[in-house]
């Protein structure tokens, strides 16, 4: 037992030594402030950290996001419809011109997959934490067309969603919910546009209609991307989704920031 001790500790030391030299020869810095980051911190200066506008909405069944995004369900059912009232948690308030905008950029933008693991993984850590969404029983995250899924190279929200359902101790599945059309960048659009330009957007695949049709099982879903803005393209992935989970199925919806508020 000693022995193995002795092997671990040597390891550590040997490693802060190979990240000492590192941090001489390539200085890591902070992805909000910019400055030089410290041995023990990554992506993030514990300034930084400490300022970041957290939502704590994971705590919260009924909260602003909530709120919008449930708004969105209702306006798209039938009055003789019920619905599980839908969780929604952010991990920060995102601003256009603020700092900690660089967080879903990075990773959107830039191919920094790290970042969406580093800070998926955090926002994952607070939901498991909390018993609302203890009862998750699959993750799934917005889906990009292939096309552009091959151009990029990656999926954003599908590298947060693992990091979540890793936290949660849950499945994450990228065969249930597929993109069917390239649809215009959301950025430069009104609600209107965002809701027309998604509309139809999203299906099912035939997997996930012989897997789950039916089935008694599955409890609660959770829809996972990158920024929630006007909630549409969330809210086209739920219409399809709602095609397959009857609405005794709760479906949640989580996202690395969200704009309004803070």
């Amino acid at each position: 037992m000693l022995f193995f001790a002795l092997i671990a500790g040597m390891k550590k030391i040997l490693r802060e030594c190979v990240q000492t030299v590192l941090d001489l020869l390539l200085p890591r810095t902070c992805i909000v402030c910019g400055e030089r980051l410290l041995r023990h911190e990554r992506h993030i200066c514990l300034s930084c950290m400490a300022d970041m506008p957290l939502t704590h909405y994971w705590k919260r069944s009924r909260n602003p996001m909530a709120d919008r995004f449930n708004e969105l369900i209702q306006n798209r059912i039938t009055p003789d419809k019920r619905e599980h009232y839908a969780f929604a948690s952010a991990l920060f308030f995102y601003k256009s011109d603020g700092i900690y905008r660089e967080i879903p950029h990075q990773l959107k933008y830039h191919g920094n997959t790290e970042i969406g693991s580093y800070f998926g993984k955090m926002l994952g850590r607070k939901l498991a934490a909390e018993m609302l969404w203890s009862d998750v029983d699959l993750v799934i995250p917005v889906p990009l067309h292939r096309l552009r899924q091959w151009k990029r190279g990656y999926n954003q929200a599908e590298v947060i969603a693992s990091a979540i359902a890793s936290s949660l101790g849950t499945e994450m599945r990228t065969d249930i919910l597929k993109r069917r059309k390239i649809t215009r960048t959301q950025t430069r659009l009104n609600v209107e546009e965002k809701a027309r330009n998604v509309a139809g957007a999203f299906e099912v695949t035939g997997k996930a209609c012989d897997t789950f049709k039916g089935r008694t099982y599955i409890r609660h879903v959770l829809i996972v991307d990158d920024v929630f803005t006007t909630g549409s393209t969330l809210m086209a992935c739920f219409t399809a989704l709602r095609t397959v989970f009857p609405p005794d199925v709760r479906i949640s919806v989580a996202t690395l920031g969200f704009v309004g508020g803070g």
